[in-house]
């Protein structure tokens, strides 16, 4: 088989099953982007919060030649062969491999899509491979007991009637009746003081009351249970 300065191989189960694409694509591109989030500061306006990168996906779009091609000489099995295999790597619901060896790309990745396209009048089958990087997570096994429960929080949920952040009382079983807001995204001091007291400069009661979880006025997250005043 001729030699070729880029090699592309996609394996499979740890090299059990492998083949190199016979033909390169023209080109091909792969993008990771990055999970940052943009939120709303109270005197500073929208500010980007910056994230893990993110997973990196991209495509191999080609041909797999057939017996009459003038590029049969670079494949070493029939293009339905080449199709069966990938159909079974996606199937199988593991990764695959893809190696490409003058880019110094060695990724796991998951098969999205294969795509196959027959022309009239040519006995090539063209694909297009939609692929995504898949990371091998370890997580552990972790049992909670009747006590631990007790510290984890999960005795304090917010109103579940109130789906976009609301008040819920105090600890019913002491007769409590202090008020809480549960933060939800895109609110600020001044929106929730606006709610509750008609005027979103009365925000500094707020935070006056809520020294020990706000260290910075501008900088409140989802999921933060502020006492109201």
């Amino acid at each position: 088989m001729p030699k070729k300065d880029r090699i592309i191989e996609l394996s499979y189960n740890n090299h059990e099953e492998a083949f190199v694409l016979p033909i390169n694509p023209a080109e091909f591109e792969f993008t990771g982007g990055q999970n940052n989030q943009r939120i709303n500061l109270l005197n500073i306006g929208e500010a980007n919060l910056l994230g893990h990168r993110g997973l990196i996906s991209g495509s191999l779009s080609s041909f797999f030649p057939a017996a009459k091609s003038p590029f049969r000489r670079f494949a070493d099995r029939e293009p339905e062969e080449y199709l069966a295999l990938l159909q079974k790597w996606q199937n199988s619901g593991q990764p695959i491999r893809v190696i490409i060896s003058d880019c110094d790309f060695n990724m796991a990745m998951s098969i999205d899509s294969l795509t196959r396209q027959y022309r009239e009048g040519d006995s090539d089958v063209y694909f297009t491979l939609e692929l995504t990087e898949y990371r091998f997570l370890n997580v552990s096994t972790v049992q909670t007991s009747a006590s631990a429960k007790q510290d984890n929080g999960l005795k304090e949920r917010p109103n579940n009637s109130d789906k976009g952040g609301g008040v819920a009382a105090g600890t019913a079983a002491s007769g409590g009746s202090q008020k809480y807001h549960t933060v939800v995204k895109g609110e600020s001091l001044w929106s929730i003081a606006k709610k509750y007291y008609g005027s979103g400069l009365d925000w500094q009661k707020i935070f006056e009351a809520n020294r020990d979880k706000i260290k910075n006025k501008d900088l409140i997250y989802p999921g933060q249970k502020l006492v109201l005043p």
